[in-house]
């Protein structure tokens, strides 16, 4: 899809949730590049106005950015303000990592519903504000970032696994229930990525491709081309090639298997002890 196509088919604006740094930042340089002006909604301030300036540099759009957290409660709230007389007909929902990694019992209960209220609660909310303008002009294109790690449960990011699983599911059934107003939908899922989060969590992403040749770490900038590139062509999308190559394991009737295999690699990356789990009747 040439450029002009695609801003015709989306609109003038974009609204990026967790646009400050990693894949939400490529994916504001990608639609810059494609000559869309950007809302950027991120947390952090500093790191918020850097990726802004950074854009304004390298292309001529307009970049505004709403320092903003997803879980609140008036999130509608002030990215209707904050979006006042913007026609936004994209919008990319990038967020949801995990600050720490651990037992389910281990974490305090506030940690699994911060997640939830991050990866379930933001991505309704924004979906359900930004959906309404869509559909009253009869196009638009929505893209959920989710993970591999929703793919099956594991141990170790136990509510993490589970809301991106979230993700996905409330991506792929928004890709039929909006197709009839016109809106694209995408649940764009991304194995190991080099973004700064991931790395804030520690992943030696060097020992993760000694570990496993086909799954290594990509680059944000890959995983938002991918992404935009499948945008109105299917309804999930696994970026990487050694990613997708997993998918026949990870849909596997074998469920044991699978969450142990999950298991195992968290725990091995991250250096958490294991035991593997299986049937205790026979």
């Amino acid at each position: 899809m040439s450029d002009s196509i695609f801003k015709q088919r989306y609109g003038e604006w974009a609204l990026i949730a967790g646009g400050s740094d990693g894949i939400g930042a490529a994916f504001a340089d990608e639609l810059a590049g494609r000559g869309l002006n950007l809302l950027l909604l991120a947390r952090r301030e500093e790191t918020l106005a850097e990726c802004a300036a950074s854009i304004c540099k390298r292309h001529d759009v307009e970049v505004r950015t709403l320092c903003a957290d997803l879980r609140a409660e008036d999130l509608a709230d002030r990215v209707r303000k904050a979006s006042s007389g913007l026609e936004l007909g994209m919008l990319v929902y990038n967020a949801g990592s995990p600050t720490t990694l651990g037992r389910f019992l281990d974490q305090p209960v506030e940690a699994a519903l911060n997640l939830v209220a991050l990866n379930c609660n933001g991505p309704i909310t924004l979906a359900h504000l930004l959906g309404g303008e869509m559909s009253k002009r009869g196009r638009g294109g929505m893209i959920f970032m989710t993970s591999v790690a929703g793919l099956a449960g594991s141990a170790y990011q136990v509510a993490y696994s589970a809301t991106k699983s979230f993700d996905q599911v409330f991506a792929e059934a928004l890709w039929q229930d909006l197709y009839s107003a016109g809106i694209d939908v995408l649940s764009l899922v991304a194995g190991a990525t080099r973004t700064p989060s991931v790395a804030r969590m520690g992943l030696d992403f060097e020992k993760l491709a000694a570990d496993n040749p086909g799954a290594a770490a990509m680059k944000p900038e890959d995983v938002a081309r991918e992404g935009l590139a499948q945008l109105g062509r299917v309804p999930l999308w696994v970026a990487g090639e050694g990613n997708r190559a997993l998918l026949p394991f990870l849909f596997s009737s074998d469920r044991e298997t699978v969450i142990n295999a999950l298991s195992v690699g968290v725990a091995t990356v991250h250096g958490f002890e294991h035991v593997s789990a299986g049937p205790r009747h026979s």
